[in-house]
């Protein structure tokens, strides 16, 4: 008998697990700009202009909301939590 296998996950996926557990170690309702590089570049080996293009993307689908000069709020019950 064959185990049911997970689907594959994609970078994209991986980028809203990461934006969760940055949210977790900000405790905030605003994660900051420097957490969120702090978290994401390293992961994915990305600079923080590529980031932010990420994140605008990421604003653009609904997913989170950016506030100016001060970092990132998830909207609502989204699936980023759902992920963990």
């Amino acid at each position: 008998m064959q185990q049911p296998t997970k689907a594959p996950i994609g970078l994209y996926t991986l980028f809203l697990q990461r934006l969760g557990e940055a949210k977790k170690i900000a405790k905030k309702d605003i994660i900051p700009f420097p957490d969120l590089y702090q978290k994401l570049c390293p992961a994915f080996s990305i600079k923080k202009p590529q980031c932010f293009e990420l994140l605008q993307m990421l604003r653009d689908f609904g997913i989170i909301e950016i506030v100016p000069f001060h970092g990132v709020r998830l909207k609502g019950d989204n699936s980023v939590s759902k992920l963990d």
